[in-house]
């Protein structure tokens, strides 16, 4: 595979992590997370997306335990076609179940509460999604 740039994004109906991650380094950096009450997350991930040459959107999908689709996985699927008809790159959905309660421990290993912290939660569970995906690649 040709050298791409890649964002990950761990989408929540309040807030949105973002992380940025190459298909050469296959490293994913945590970016950012954006209040999604307070802006127009699809303007904000497609300056992302133009300012660090985006070329993949790996979005985390949450399945149930069953490995079904549930409600939240419905909004990301509506996420993910608003992104499409405003952003000409390909969007991947990738499994997140349990990124969210690793990013929690991660924040807990800190010595931080991960209940005052939601915004790093957001951003690393997007870190987290992006690195598995960046992990499969051969």
């Amino acid at each position: 595979m040709a050298h791409k740039v890649v964002l990950g994004i761990d989408f929540g109906e309040a807030r949105i992590g973002l992380a940025i991650g190459d298909t050469d380094l296959k490293i994913a950096l945590p970016l950012k997370t954006i209040n999604a009450r307070n802006s127009d997350p699809i303007q904000e991930i497609k300056k992302v997306v133009a300012e660090r040459g985006v070329d993949i959107i790996v979005i985390g999908m949450p399945l149930l335990l069953s490995g079904e689709k549930g409600r939240l996985a419905g909004l990301v699927e509506e996420f993910a076609e608003k992104l499409r008809q405003e952003i000409d790159v390909e969007i991947v959905f990738w499994d997140e179940r349990f990124t969210s309660v690793m990013a929690e421990d991660v924040i807990r290993q800190t010595g931080q509460k991960p209940s005052r912290r939601k915004h790093k939660v957001d951003m690393l569970a997007a870190h987290l999604i992006l690195q598995e995906y960046l992990n499969s690649l051969d």
